[in-house]
Order: C-alpha cells, then structure tokens, then sequence
C-alpha cells in the first residue's frame, strides 16, 4: 500500500485540500491570506494564482507554522514583498482582537458566571491582564516596526528609528509569562464544581490561541525581523 505524503515542508505543488487535512491548525490562517474554502483538487500554488494570494508569502507563513526548525534564507526573503509581510501580520492583529479573544472572553464569561467571586475575579484578571500585554505588543509594532518598514522602502529611515524596532522582540517573552500565569492558575484552582469537560474545552481554547499567537512570534522573529536587517544592510544603517 502506498504510502500517503507526509507534508512536512508545503510546496506549490502539493495540493491545498491535503495540505489543510494534514495540518488542520493552518485553516486559521487562510482568512488572513484571503484564502476561500473550496479547492478540490487544486494545489497550493493554482489556489493563490486563483485568489491574487502571494504564493511566497503562503510558503513563508505556512513552514513556519508546519516545521519548528523551518528558517527561512535570504533568497527565500526577497522572493516575497516585505509589504506582504507587513499586511499580513496587520490582518492577524485584527483577527486575534476582533475574532479570537472575544471567542474566549464570551467562553470564560459563561464558563465563570457561577463561580465563588475569588475565583472568578482571579480567573478574569489574569486573562485580562494577558489580553492587554498582546494588545500593547500589537500596538507597538503597528506604531514603531511597520512604519519603520515603510521608511526603509522610502529610503528615509533612521538609526534612531531602528533602535525602536529591536525593543519589541523583548515583549513576547512577557506574553509568554503572563500566559504561563494564567494556564497554571486555570489548572490548579479552578473549582471542583465545574465539570470536568467544560473546563478541557476552555483550556483547549486558550492553549490553541496561545500556540497560534506564540506561531504568529516567531513569524516575527524569523521573517519579519531578518528581512528588515536585510534592507538595513541595503541602507547601511
């Protein structure tokens, strides 16, 4: 019996729907690449010819998220505008905070409403407190790196600027605590009242946000980041 493809590394030329079947978590991603559902038998490459859906930009976003050891090289970066890059990671930010959190927060809502005040209050603090720590990486990023990056394609950037955009590499490590935080609590204090399927479905939830968002890091840090060193360099800044 032949074997199936295991699609470790995604190609243009493997085809989308097994693609997606093998790797299911990749299914979020399409709304933010402007991927509709319905591909038949098409492959990766014919379903973004189709869609006017960068296939570069596809590859970089979908490896990343397939292959923990995947990091891209120079000629892999220069094949896709950095301005794709750009408007992806904007059209994440809106997805997390339009679609994403709000799912969770009505899920922890209905799931809380009942529960002893101590535990309740506890519980929607920390969520909170590890909502606004995304919110303000976001806001950084939008205010400093990107328009940093818009200045780089004008040629006007400045060593000043660039200072700016190194910071907020540190702040993923804050989300990671504070999500840290918030799952140990989950685990440990939620109240034995609760069934015990209610809260495996929440923390579901959570983790599957907080893989995503630590996948949506590392995009960062291995696409975004190396290519705005790479048109540094061009500039010699």
């Amino acid at each position: 019996m032949q074997s199936s493809p295991s699609f470790s590394f995604v190609t243009a030329n493997a085809k989308m729907a097994d693609v997606l079947s093998h790797h299911n978590h990749l299914i979020n991603l399409l709304p933010r690449l402007g991927v509709p559902l319905g591909f038949g038998e098409k492959t990766v490459g014919q379903v973004c010819e189709e869609n006017h859906v960068s296939l570069p930009l596809l590859l970089l976003v979908f490896n990343v998220y397939v292959r923990p050891d995947f990091v891209p090289d120079v000629d892999d970066l220069r094949q896709c505008p950095i301005e794709e890059i750009v408007d992806y990671l904007k059209a994440s930010h809106k997805d997390y905070l339009e679609y994403s959190f709000p799912h969770i927060e009505n899920h922890l809502r209905g799931v809380v409403q009942d529960w002893n005040v101590k535990y309740r209050t506890s519980i929607t603090m920390f969520f909170e407190e590890y909502k606004k720590e995304v919110e303000n990486h976001f806001k950084y990023e939008e205010k400093h790196v990107f328009p940093f990056v818009q200045n780089l394609l004008k040629h006007t950037a400045t060593a000043k600027e660039a200072s700016k955009v190194w910071q907020f590499e540190k702040q993923h490590n804050n989300i990671e605590d504070k999500l840290r935080d918030f799952t140990s609590l989950l685990v440990k204090y939620v109240p034995e009242d609760v069934s015990q399927r209610e809260r495996i479905n929440m923390l579901n939830n959570i983790f599957s946000l907080s893989d995503d968002i630590e996948k949506h890091a590392i995009i960062e840090e291995k696409i975004l980041l190396p290519y705005i060193k790479i048109l540094m360099d061009d500039e010699k800044l």
